[in-house]
């Protein structure tokens, strides 16, 4: 079996992926003027460490740059969209008498539960998404003899630091601490397939280091945005939806 690359970004997916947001932006929307409650994500802002929450309330979602977002085109693969269409049949039907119509009124306990129910659900399927997609990279590294990459510091770990690699989605530690933000190429050490485990030594640093106004190297460590797959898969994995695929997966 030949492992290669999905490559992403092509005019098709962002045709479909566009059309899918302006769907679920624009029904949120039509459910939060008729105060018809459905369940949204939302994400209060860009800054670090704010990341993307589930609600019954229509607010913005500043990584889509959108007012609303109610998951609603995927109900054969999401019980959440087959949810919100629901509700969007009964606004479609009642019109400004939806929300004493549809089979979920405001601050209902079954959609709570629902919702809640939901959001374990999907981290456990993120977690299997995750290390599955370790897997089939540490075997594409494997395969094609790749024993050096080019990554980006996004974290700062006892002993080293996590890196992400350019052109895989892979997340992983090297010794040693480093600038966050700093591009290098890293040599890859040993990968460990039950553990689905890799680290990487730093070889050289490719761009040059950030200084402050007296000379000093500037500091960027700050908390880091999302949660990443960077270790043993025993480790807890939280991968948020930051709705914005790799560049390149194995497929």
């Amino acid at each position: 079996m030949q492992i290669s690359t999905r490559q992403r970004g092509a005019p098709l997916d962002l045709i479909v992926s566009e059309a899918m947001i302006l769907a679920n932006s624009s029904w949120g929307g039509w459910l939060g003027e008729l105060g018809v409650p459905g369940l949204y994500r939302s994400q209060a802002s860009l800054a670090p460490g704010i990341k993307v929450r589930m609600g019954t309330r229509a607010l913005p979602h500043a990584g889509l740059g959108v007012k609303s977002y109610a998951w609603s085109t995927s109900p054969l693969r999401r019980y959440t969209d087959l949810v919100n269409q629901w509700q969007i049949i009964a606004a479609a039907r009642h019109g400004k008498t939806a929300a004493l119509a549809a089979p979920f009124k405001p601050k209902d306990a079954d959609l709570f539960s629902i919702l809640s129910g939901f959001d374990a659900a999907y981290a456990t399927y993120n977690g299997y998404q995750g290390g599955m997609e370790r897997f089939w990279t540490l075997k594409y590294l494997q395969q094609q003899g790749i024993t050096e990459l080019e990554a980006t510091v996004i974290k700062d770990i006892p002993n080293g630091a996590l890196v992400r690699a350019d052109t895989l989605p892979l997340v992983f530690p090297v010794a040693g601490q480093q600038e966050r933000g700093a591009r290098l190429r890293v040599k890859l050490g040993e990968i460990d397939e039950i553990a689905l485990d890799v680290s990487g030594t730093v070889l050289e640093r490719l761009d040059t280091p950030k200084t402050d106004a007296d000379g000093a190297a500037a500091d960027d460590s700050g908390e880091d945005e999302e949660e990443v797959v960077a270790g043993p898969i025993a480790i807890a994995v939280d991968l948020t939806d930051s709705e914005a695929a790799p560049e390149n997966t194995p497929a």
